[in-house]
């Protein structure tokens, strides 16, 4: 029963604009009958089939171009299915599974589980994917290049962490693991020592091409949540601190550890304007003897700026967002971002900052979860991109 009105729903995009009779019927199971318009949300609500797919268009710099795919399942409790009201929903469960391939030869599967338990007292995160990325990188045992190596990365990950909430209080307190297994190798291949590198990076690339190294790590999580919706938030504050342990007891290969601050606030300046504002700041602590590979330190992570682009131990971000409301489902939103990566904290104040901005608008396209799509275009010290976006932009 359901693939068949999967079947008719997929018909009626392919012929809309040459049947009028079709576009007349997709027109009335994909629009809200409080305002009319378009919300295949509606149709998936109607038909109890909560299944949004969404396309996503690959402009990331890192990877190139590409297509990618990826089905989001909102899974409502009964009492939820009951609710018709005019708040925002936050199903109990959200599943995602997706793929994409890009023009470099990346390719990447993957599945995700978003948990909101017991009137949301207890949330889950889960991510279990498997990635063949080819990624350029800029910098290699501390040493900043001009020009990128391209590695290729090949490999399982998984993701997942479980938080608790303080009872009456907008604290969650948990734990978080990680594990990934990487095969390293060139992109292209390319002789080594390579004349055009230092020393101590090309004896740095012969320590760590063709090895499969294993990141297996758990940490702790604490978080303050007080937004009015996770899926899309206008007011209030989501502020996190996480610490991860890496270490060989559990099955690492590479011993150090990691922590992130990361701070997201929201305001709501008038009923047409909303400014949300982004702190971030991501670092690991390894012993000088340890050369770690190249993708495990954190980089500034931007639109406009490539992936890995700008590395370091130390990584400080900053980024605000202004989304004004031209109509109840359209926005149109435009943003600045400053970034700095240092090999220590106390060395971000004299590096060199990274800047971005940008602009892009939001349809509301399912208006029971507040799930929005809309396109960004972002400029970044080196390039422009363009990205889909799909739910919050944070």
């Amino acid at each position: 029963m359901r693939l068949a009105l999967l079947g008719r729903y997929l018909c009626c995009l392919g012929f809309l604009q040459a049947q009028p009779a079709l576009a007349s019927l997709y027109h009335d199971y994909n629009s809200e009958p409080e305002d009319g318009a378009l919300d295949p949300g509606s149709y998936l609500d109607r038909w109890n089939l909560p299944f949004i797919p969404v396309p996503k268009i690959i402009t990331e710099p890192a990877v190139g171009t590409g297509l990618g795919l990826a089905m989001v399942f909102f899974h409502e409790s009964d009492e939820q299915k009951a609710e018709k009201n005019d708040d925002k929903l936050v199903p109990e469960n959200i599943s995602l599974a997706g793929l994409a391939f890009t023009s470099n030869g990346s390719r990447g599967y993957g599945l995700a589980h978003l948990g909101f338990w017991r009137d949301d007292s207890i949330r889950y995160r889960g991510f279990l994917a498997y990635s063949d990325f080819n990624i350029d990188f800029y910098s290699f045992a501390g040493l900043p290049l001009s020009n990128g190596v391209g590695l290729n990365i090949r490999g399982p990950v998984v993701l997942q962490d479980l938080k608790l909430r303080v009872p009456g209080t907008p604290w969650f307190l948990g734990v978080k693991q990680l594990y990934r297994k990487v095969s390293l190798s060139l992109e292209d291949e390319i002789p080594l020592p390579n004349p055009a590198l230092q020393q101590k990076v090309n004896d740095y690339l012969n320590l760590h091409l063709g090895e499969k190294g294993t990141t297996s790590g758990l940490g702790l999580v604490a978080e303050f949540d007080s937004r009015d919706s996770p899926i899309d938030p206008q007011r209030g504050f989501n502020y996190g601190v996480q610490y991860m342990r890496f270490d060989d007891a559990l099955g690492s290969d590479y011993d150090y550890a990691s922590y992130r601050i990361k701070g997201l606030n929201y305001w709501v300046l008038s009923p047409a304007l909303d400014l949300g504002v982004r702190l971030q700041y991501d670092g690991i602590s390894v012993n000088d003897d340890v050369l770690l590979p190249p993708y495990i330190p954190p980089s500034i992570n931007l639109r406009g700026i490539p992936a890995s682009r700008y590395q370091g131990n130390a990584v400080a971000v900053t980024e605000a967002e202004l989304t004004w409301k031209v109509k109840p489902r359209w926005r149109l939103k435009g943003f600045v971002g400053t970034g700095r990566a240092a090999d220590k904290f106390n060395e971000l104040g004299e590096a060199d900052a990274a800047n971005s901005i940008g602009g892009g608008f939001r349809y509301m396209v399912a208006e029971r979860y507040g799930f929005a799509m809309g396109v960004d275009v972002a400029r970044g010290p080196e390039e422009s991109a363009v990205y889909i976006q799909a739910g919050s932009t944070w």
